[in-house]
């Protein structure tokens, strides 16, 4: 039995980071950016109005001043001439600025008498202008290679006319349920049976860390079931199987990973809930056995899988932050395992619950917080600082 911190390394030493491939921007939200976005132009590409009003030199822009309008500019559209003193331009929000115009005049500041206008008394001084390349220049790095792109970056990827973008492949995960007593949601359990719930709690997280979940059918516990479930599990970047992995006579998944010739990394960690985990690799898929019960496998999930994925993706937005909290409750000494307690933080406190059975999966669903208990740590009081990560 090997420390959590020691299996979290050996499991992260045996990814590496995906390749690159290209996506739509309609379709890269949420996904991880594999090279830096460079502007291949200015933004705006010309000085451009800011308001509505009239484009005039700067040195017209008095009161009661009368300038000859000789022409508008709406967004999209362009003023081929120049404009000379005692002269102004119609001009709209968004259009370019006409040769030798350096002001806007808002169109609240002007009387209109048919061709020309007449300059108001109290103005505002403002020149409304966005300068070409105020927004950003040519040839500046925008985005960084290993950014999560979110709503915003993809806007900002369109405006700088890039509808196709370099990101890190999607890592396909396998999951497979182990058990005689599972049935799928739908289905009428009969009085021994019970519904597989940790799966889909599973295959929503892999999906949410950006990595594509494949649900396979129920395998039995026997070795000949998990063998063809294993099958069917490839080609895959990251196969999941939950259930068969402790010591008991039906719990064959250890036996069948040395069958399949995987590799055997760890088997069993000293924390708590999760003790009997292992993990392998066999070519390019790596292979984790989660505990059955509900939420030493979700725990896990988030302790493991979740940094696993983030190696996949080339991240380091997924890897678990440990923050500081102060209890709201005393907590007894911890045994020798490493223990993730199931809590519930606000405002800087957290509450440990008191019910922490691995079967729980409403004490979980309450949760937001896993507490962190070393080994042999002594009794804590309330008010004293622990530590903890935060729950998707």
């Amino acid at each position: 039995m090997i420390s959590f911190e020691q299996a979290l390394s050996e499991l992260l030493s045996l990814a590496k980071k995906l390749e690159s491939e290209v996506a739509s921007i309609e379709d890269a939200s949420g996904r991880i950016l594999a090279s830096d976005a460079i502007t291949t132009h200015n933004q705006p590409p010309f000085d451009a109005s800011a308001m509505d009003g009239y484009a005039l030199q700067k040195s017209d822009k008095i009161p009661n001043k009368k300038l000859s309008v000789i022409g508008r500019v709406a967004a999209g559209g362009s003023f081929d001439g120049s404009v000379n003193k005692d002269q102004a331009v119609r001009i709209f929000t968004g259009a370019p600025l006409p040769a030798r115009t350096d002001t806007v005049l808002i169109q609240e500041d002007a009387e209109v008498y048919g061709d020309h206008i007449v300059i108001n008394d109290n103005i505002d001084v403002n020149d409304y202008i966005r300068k070409k390349g105020c927004d950003y220049k040519k040839g500046e790095v925008l985005l960084q290679r290993g950014k999560t792109l979110k709503s915003f970056d993809i806007a900002l990827l369109a405006s700088m006319n890039f509808p196709m973008v370099n990101v890190i492949r999607r890592p396909l995960v396998s999951i497979i349920s182990i058990g005689d007593e599972l049935v799928y949601p739908g289905s009428l359990p009969t009085n021994n049976q019970i519904v597989a719930s940790n799966t889909f709690g599973l295959n929503s997280l892999v999906n949410k860390w950006g990595a594509v979940g494949h649900i396979l059918p129920i395998s039995r516990d026997n070795k000949s079931s998990i063998n063809k479930a294993l099958d069917l599990a490839v080609p895959a970047d990251l196969v999941i199987t939950i259930g068969g992995a402790s010591v008991g006579d039906h719990d064959y998944i250890k036996e069948v990973f040395r069958d399949k010739h995987i590799e055997t990394s760890f088997y069993k960690v000293a924390m708590k809930p999760g003790k009997p985990i292992l993990a392998g690799k066999n070519k390019d898929t790596i292979f984790i056995g989660l505990p059955g019960n509900p939420v030493s496998a979700l725990v896990c999930a988030h302790l493991f899988i979740k940094p696993l994925i983030g190696k996949m993706l080339g991240t380091k937005e997924l890897a678990n932050i440990e923050k500081q909290a102060i209890l709201l409750n005393d907590l007894p000494a911890n045994g020798e395992r490493k223990h993730f307690m199931r809590g519930f933080k606000k405002d800087g406190f957290v509450e440990v619950f008191s019910k922490q059975d691995s079967s729980l999966l409403s004490i979980l669903q309450k949760a937001n917080s896993l507490i962190i208990r070393a080994p042999n740590e002594p009794a804590l009081k309330k008010g004293n600082q622990i530590s903890y990560i935060e729950l998707d």
